[in-house]
């Protein structure tokens, strides 16, 4: 690019100039024109053009022009904010110590812009740039076994045509939170003892730098039902072995247990890399009396980095035909303990303490908070710590002051909802369950149902709605100390109304399933993290967590009940429906796995696709109405171009076959149909 102006005279001047020797200012409004890829390759014309497109500040400013939204730029901004130190007392210590790490690298910004310009050009083009295969240990072998808790009895059905609605529980699982993959490792890497002698067969896996590190936990006589992690807490939810109770003449009960570590991650002086920890916190028994492994005693959890929920789903044994059993249980995990209920079925040794309750009886039955509280030590026999505070709460109580009351180490429970309850908050499921997952922040717990017009099965709707309808509805569940109460000694509140909203299908085959736009940027949207996509206490974005905020603000667009509206991507690209997908929120970047088995009735050539979009793929158009950018977002098909020949790759056997993904701006992680684990790096 030259440019050569002529003199008066119409004869050539004869110093040539181009774009380098231009005023700075000239200069930068010339390139803030060019598209990153642009950018970079001009560092090739020649060694000046090099200098300039390589150097420190105009780089700094491309990333601030074409890409404000990503990681990178996040972490700068909270090290740039006027209280750096304060702020970063609010982050999760992951990510206070990914910060840590941040600031104690010297950041080369002219590398930094050519790779965040070479990963979003890969989302842009809806291309992997590298493809990871990571082996998972076989279950149902003399070392492990992953027994999944089984998905609800529905699939769609269409003029003979059938698609999945559920699917099972992957055997590993990604924190976004975190940036860390666990799953169960065929083998030890490096000097590790063998997985025979230690049974740590599980994992986790640091993607940034693909470390790995051992999670010790032993998987020997046990069946893993569910893994979770997030806000740097990994939940395993496994039984027994061996049954140890005759439930009736063809079913046997196990004991179910949860056992809870603590994942860090430290930042390093000696390393380039931060390394991480991983620690056991606690354990408890998952429910009392202990569950069959079948397929029809159902139970669905969420976790904070503080509290754990669990609802039951088991079909009556009555000879009467009744409802379903139906229960909820929330537990505070905050505490850690060294004791194991698993390795004390009897319960002598559990230690002996004495805990104010979380709640006064009124607040559980709907009377005045006025009721009296006390304390008693959880009994000495075969019974968890949940059947415990069940059996404190029928007592009479009275308010402990602080000085007479004993912080007990470990979990306990803090809130036992049974059908009653739900059937008051409209809650319960009855033998026609509509519950997709739950989602739990730091007040509240919220119910994600979904039906199908399409539904069939046993647990399908006997009066589906006219296409398609999802509904989130959040309850007050958490106690906290309220500080600004004037009065003294009222103890344990719990905030919010009961929260409620719907998103149903309003249309057919010529328009848009949705009227309700879902940006990416939005956190509104689901599954969380915790429980299967993006996680609902992450609420506001990355940076919005740093700073601090009043409590009047916590009903604002970004905090609140307003996180937890009704999903809206489920349907909103008819006639395909929306399997899952992978939201980074704070980046504004989307990837969905969308199926449509409809059209499959009139052609054959109807595949399943994966599509990119989100505003944060928008380049160089900062800082606009959101909705606006959903509307003209480009979405593009997911594939990979194999060798030369750009034939493009379907990556739906790569990565749905547990009709799973995740990941965040940097990669996307799924299962393959070999049981391996894909993980798509951009």
């Amino acid at each position: 690019m030259k440019c050569s102006p002529q003199s008066a005279s119409g004869s050539d001047t004869s110093n040539m100039r181009d774009i380098t020797e231009l005023p700075h200012d000239l200069f930068l409004i010339v390139i803030s024109h060019l598209s990153p890829r642009t950018c970079v390759r001009c560092r090739s014309v020649s060694r000046r053009w090099h200098h300039a497109f390589t150097d420190e500040a105009n780089c700094l400013l491309l990333l601030r022009w074409n890409f404000p939204r990503c990681r990178e730029m996040r972490l700068a901004a909270l090290l740039s904010s006027p209280a750096p130190q304060k702020s970063a007392d609010n982050l999760p210590p992951n990510l206070k110590a990914e910060l840590v790490r941040f600031a104690q690298v010297r950041r080369v910004w002219s590398s930094t812009f050519a790779h965040v310009a070479r990963r979003y050009h890969h989302l842009n083009r809806a291309t992997a740039r590298v493809v990871e295969k990571l082996d998972m240990a076989p279950s149902q072998n003399n070392l492990f076994s992953f027994w999944g808790v089984a998905p609800w009895n529905r699939y769609l059905r269409l003029h003979e045509k059938t698609a999945s609605f559920h699917y099972p529980d992957p055997s590993w699982w990604y924190s976004q939170e975190d940036g860390v993959l666990v799953y169960p490792a065929t083998r030890p890497e490096g000097d590790s003892p063998p997985l025979e002698t230690t049974g740590h067969i599980y994992h986790i896996v640091d993607l940034s730098t693909k470390l790995e590190f051992p999670v010790p936990f032993d998987v020997r006589q046990k069946h893993i039902r569910r893994v979770r992690l997030a806000q740097g807490v990994l939940v395993f939810e496994w039984a027994e072995v061996l049954p140890y109770h005759q439930l009736n003449d063809r079913e046997v009960v196990h004991r179910h247990y949860v056992s809870i570590f603590d994942v860090l991650r430290h930042p390093s002086t000696t390393t380039t890399h931060c390394t991480w920890s991983i620690t056991f916190r606690s354990e408890f028994k998952l429910h009392f009396l202990g569950l069959p492994l079948n397929r029809s005693d159902r139970f669905y959890s969420a976790h904070t980095a503080t509290h754990y929920a669990v609802y039951f789903w088991q079909p009556n044994r009555s000879l009467y035909q009744d409802d379903p059993i139906e229960q909820l249980a929330v537990w505070d995990i905050s505490s850690p303990s060294p004791y194991r209920p698993s390795e004390d079925p009897k319960g002598r040794k559990r230690p002996s303490v004495e805990r104010t309750p979380s709640l006064p009886t009124g607040l559980w039955s709907g009377k005045s908070s006025s009721s009296t509280a006390t304390t008693r030590s959880p009994p000495q026999s075969d019974v968890s710590n949940d059947a415990a505070s069940s059996s404190d709460m029928e007592q009479p109580r009275r308010r402990l002051s602080a000085s007479q009351t004993t912080t007990a180490p470990g979990p306990f429970v803090i809130r036992r909802i049974a059908w009653p309850q739900l059937d008051f908050y409209g809650l319960r499921q009855r033998a026609t369950p509509q519950l997709r997952n739950l989602s739990l922040d730091g007040k509240n717990l919220y119910f994600i149902e979904e039906e199908h017009r399409w539904a069939d099965g046993q647990h399908s709707s006997l009066s589906p709605p006219r296409v398609h309808l999802v509904r989130s509805t959040g309850i007050p569940i958490i106690p906290f100390d309220d500080q600004d109460d004037s009065s003294q000694g009222q103890g344990h509140v719990v905030q919010g109304p009961v929260f409620l909203d719907s998103c149903g299908a309003d249309g057919d085959v010529n328009m848009n399933f949705c009227r309700r736009v879902a940006p990416a940027s939005s956190v509104s949207v689901w599954p969380p993290p915790s429980i299967g996509g993006l996680n609902a206490a992450r609420g506001r974005g990355l940076i919005e967590q740093l700073r601090p905020r009043e409590k009047k603000e916590e009903t604002s667009e970004w905090g609140g009940v307003a996180k937890h509206l009704a999903p809206c991507w489920r349907h909103e690209d008819f006639p395909y429906l929306t399997v899952s997908e992978m939201v980074d929120g704070e980046a504004g970047v989307r990837v969905s796995a969308r199926h449509c088995f409809m059209l499959e009735t009139l052609s054959v050539h109807v595949r399943p696709r994966l599509t990119v979009g989100g505003e944060g793929l928008e380049e160089g158009k900062g800082k606009v109405d959101r909705e606006e950018i959903v509307r003209r977002t480009r979405v593009k098909e997911f594939g990979v171009t194999r060798g030369d020949t750009g034939e493009e790759v379907n990556m739906w056997g790569e990565l749905l076959a547990k009709g799973h993904i995740s990941g965040d701006e940097r990669w996307v992680v799924g299962e393959d149909e070999q049981g391996l684990i894909t993980v798509l790096r951009f």
